[in-house]
């Protein structure tokens, strides 16, 4: 017979304590199997066993609102608890569900029995791999495991209402979830039972409800009980434990000392931060330290690793992680043993910068080599991305992709040193940039040297590995400085939209000595580009407001990253995504010009400016003449993509970060961009579907891009001629 219990609302060091005590009651066979209710009060953030505060919690925003912070003795990710979240576990003899089950089996028993409960309450849940129960594609329940000797101890929660925005924030979560449409776009990723059903039901009914489904699924009987008196007696023995700074910070086992080399690792089975101390000159490992959110059974498996790997030398590194798991008795949750080969050698490859003259000390200024040796890919380094964070707050270059290297920073002295070893540097000034850039540095075969801090690096570790697994390796750098993410939420937002105005700085030394390794190369002249005003079409368009900055992107930012927007080719035109030629989408954009309230027209940096080139001023010729001749167009103009931080008239001008509140200014219903660059032009595209009602028409002086409503490609004055020509009024 199993014994229920609910040990109702009580702070999150009593709960933790008594994960512990039942666990190890139960190893004992002192208590019978128990399923466990239980609830939080005050409400809490839980890190994994494995995984450190400072890195999971935004501390600042926890503190301030009296958030207490625990450690689950279970693996797996930080969590946030409110006062009505329900906490369910089971603890048992694992030889309950049937002899030398495996983790992953018992994680899908236990899931789909608690799912048929909730089924119970009208909710059509369901088991997700790993360990996640959802609602229609939604998730409402993350669960996760420990063993002790033959015992085991489940547990997971369930979301009765619930607060998205406080978790966000609680949680290091990507800053762009912390927005408003962030927050929207969490919360129909995850399922409350309120929400889902339009009442809280009482907990009873919840307790009720999971207890039938872990009865029919399981095939166990229960009764409800009490707690011991042994557990009683322990939980006042040990409950202050478990708040203490020694449970919750110092298990971490990190540590900042100089000579540590850190790497970070992402799989499937979750994130490994790995810290690695070496003697150099014996060329030994000298002590490794692992932590991170993943699932491993037996607990202290990763502390006998560790253990194991004491003075080895580095060329053994990978035969002896594989040696202690060659006859040893472990499971981890979707982990394999290279995995954590992987995590372990990730660091150690900094060791080659020793090789380049850096310091000991100096070598964690290197976040990691991807995808190849340190050496080997700063010798095939092509590209240089550099951050738009480290040029000066009064640089007209800010924003853009290019560098006027005036010698005002140590962005401009990486442009020179990039084009002295034959490389291309860019400006990265969002994250859709890197992305595009990275899938350009994959199709070109490209090797690349970037910088960015540690934080970044960890919350956008997927797209560089994704670039890596298709044919872009690179290196990064750290940047120095106070960093958006240190700052907190609110910075952390304006960096996502180019808003953020601290400077930070790259190392400079770090880079020249890395890049020794290249040979210098002749340059050929680039093309300069510093006589520059406004086009005589447009300039009555210009805001008499607007200062003429001293740099704005000229036709190369498109030319040079041609290779980004091939892969979006489909032909001539497209309507919703679906190509056809340019005669069909003319009359389909006449139509919705005749139909259209409040159309506008977007002319952006290639035809707001005049570049002295023969096929641009033609195009600028053509459009005006359009914009004359149908007559109900209203222009706006983005002659640069520095962001306004809402000094800007939006009837006039579009703000490049924010486009869509111009059009929502004056709720056009039809926008037609012409002059945008590309990559600036998937941007806009992307918001102004997300948050107006406008169609968006993209005359795309490239290969088109068919996430507008309509697209053509290769737009030039006698295609936007042909369609005036087609125009009736």
């Amino acid at each position: 017979m199993w014994r229920v219990l609910y040990t109702g609302q009580r702070p999150q060091h009593e709960n933790i304590a008594l994960d512990q005590i039942m666990l190890e009651l139960r190893a004992q066979d002192k208590i019978p199997n128990t399923i466990r209710f239980l609830q939080f009060k005050p409400e809490c953030v839980l890190i994994g066993y494995h995984q450190s505060v400072e890195q999971e919690v935004r501390l600042e925003y926890v503190q301030r609102e009296g958030i207490e912070v625990g450690r689950r003795i279970t693996g797996g990710g930080a969590i946030y608890f409110d006062e009505t979240q329900i906490g369910w576990e089971i603890i048992a003899d694992k030889n309950s569900f049937g002899e030398n089950i495996s983790f992953e089996e018992l994680t899908a028993k236990i899931c789909n029995a608690v799912a048929k409960g909730l089924q119970k309450l009208g909710i059509p849940a369901q088991f997700r791999p790993r360990n996640d129960i959802e609602v229609e594609g939604r998730k409402i329940s993350g669960t996760g495991g420990v063993f002790e000797g033959k015992a085991f101890l489940y547990q997971g929660t369930i979301l009765m209402d619930f607060n998205v925005e406080r978790m966000l924030k609680s949680l290091q979560i990507p800053v762009e979830k912390l927005t408003s449409k962030g927050i929207k776009s969490a919360e129909d990723r995850v399922e409350w039972v309120k929400r889902y059903l339009g009442r809280m039901p009482e907990k009873e009914e919840v307790f009720s409800a999971i207890l039938e489904g872990l009865s029919e699924e399981l095939g166990i009987q229960y009764q409800w009980g009490e707690l011991t008196e042994e557990e009683k007696r322990l939980l006042e023995e040990r409950k202050e434990y478990y708040r203490s700074p020694e449970w919750v910070y110092e298990v971490k086992r990190s540590s900042s000392e100089p000579e540590l080399l850190f790497g970070i690792y992402r799989c499937l089975g979750g994130t490994f931060r790995v810290s690695a101390k070496v003697d150099p000159d014996r060329k030994l490992l000298e002590q490794v330290i692992i932590n991170g959110d993943f699932f491993v059974e037996p607990k202290r498996l990763i502390y006998d690793l560790e253990a194991y790997l004491k003075h080895t030398p580095l060329q053994d590194v990978e035969r002896r992680i594989r040696e202690f798991f060659k006859d040893r008795q472990w499971e981890g949750l979707n982990l394999t043993v290279d995995d954590i080969v992987s995590a372990v050698m990730f660091p150690l490859t900094k060791i080659e910068g020793l090789e380049l003259g850096m310091e000991k000390k100096t070598l964690n200024d290197i976040i990691g080599s991807i995808g190849g040796g340190l050496i080997e890919n700063l010798k095939k380094a092509k590209v240089m991305l550099l951050p738009y964070c480290a040029k000066p707050r009064w640089c007209d270059y800010r924003h853009l992709d290019d560098c006027g290297e005036c010698g005002g920073c140590t962005v401009g002295d990486a442009y020179r040193l990039a084009y002295q070893k034959g490389m291309i540097p860019i400006t990265i000034t969002s994250f859709e940039l890197l992305r595009d850039t990275l899938k350009w540095c994959a199709e070109n075969g490209y090797t690349y040297v970037g910088h960015c801090c540690y934080e970044f690096y960890e919350k956008r570790y997927e797209i560089f590995q994704k670039a890596s697994k298709e044919g872009a390796k690179g290196v990064l750098f750290n940047i120095v400085g106070t960093t958006c993410y240190s700052l907190g939420v609110e910075e952390e937002e304006k960096a996502y939209h180019g808003e953020f105005t601290v400077e930070l700085d790259l190392i400079k030394d770090a880079l020249v000595k890395s890049l020794s390794v290249k040979e210098d190369e002749k340059v050929s002249e680039r093309v300069q580009r510093k006589h520059f005003d406004f086009s005589p079409f447009f300039k009555d368009f210009v805001p008499s407001y607007y200062k003429k900055p001293k740099a704005v992107p000229t036709p190369e930012e498109d030319r040079t990253r041609t290779a980004l927007q091939k892969e979006v080719f489909l032909g001539d035109a497209t309507i919703d995504g679906k190509t056809v030629s340019y005669e069909t989408a003319f009359e389909v954009l006449a139509e919705w010009l005749r139909s259209a309230k409040k159309p506008t027209v977007v002319v952006g940096p290639l035809l707001l400016w005049d570049w002295q080139e023969e096929e641009l001023n033609q195009k600028a010729k053509a459009l005006r003449e359009l914009i004359d001749r149908i007559g109900k167009l209203q222009v706006k103009v983005l002659p640069d993509y520095r962001p306004k931080l809402k000094k800007y008239d939006p009837s006039v001008e579009m703000d490049p970060p924010n486009p869509h509140e111009s059009i929502l200014h004056d709720q056009n219903d039809l926008t037609i961009l012409v002059g945008v660059h590309c990559y600036r032009t998937d941007f806009v595209i992307r918001l102004l579907r997300k948050h107006t009602p406008t169609k968006v028409v993209a005359l795309c002086g490239l290969y088109g891009h068919p996430e507008a409503h309509l697209s053509t490609s290769f737009t030039d004055a006698e295609k936007l001629l042909k369609f005036l020509s087609l125009w009736k009024g």
